[in-house]
């Protein structure tokens, strides 16, 4: 293993998709938190367990939290697939970072409800994507 980490591409995607697993882990767990925090909880069972009324209305923050999570969890399979065949041509470092930096921002503005700025990152994070998989695309060809 330390062999293939010995390439400084292999280590960037290495790094990145670390990060980004564990952006998905830290969202994952600050959803159960508010949920446990806020006792709004995510099935009947949850309530009857702790013999609770499930409420009226659900938390906005709590939903906030968990879609921006199961956005993660719906993109994180084609940016590793495209990082990976990225990764094989020899990038800019620039792409993947930036794309990282990208998706970090908009989860953070995704939970802070801050528009116009979510918009934009997912934005950026989408362009740098398609970057990656045309610059992908042209080394092959």
């Amino acid at each position: 293993m330390p062999e293939l980490l010995a390439d400084p591409n292999v280590r960037l995607l290495a790094l990145v998709d670390l990060l980004l697993v564990l952006k998905m882990v830290a969202l994952g767990n600050y959803t159960s938190f508010l949920r446990l925090r806020r006792q709004v909880y995510a099935t009947p069972e949850d309530y009857a367990l702790r013999a609770a009324t499930p409420p009226a209305r659900t938390d906005a923050d709590i939903e906030r939290v968990r879609r921006a999570h199961r956005n993660d969890l719906e993109n994180i399979l084609p940016f590793f697939v495209v990082s990976f065949l990225y990764v094989l041509t020899r990038p800019s470092y620039a792409a993947a970072a930036g794309f990282l930096a990208a998706r970090v921002l908009h989860s953070i503005f995704y939970i802070r409800s801050a528009q116009p700025h979510r918009t934009i990152a997912f934005a950026v994070g989408a362009v740098l994507m398609f970057v990656m998989l045309l610059s992908t695309l042209v080394a092959v060809v």
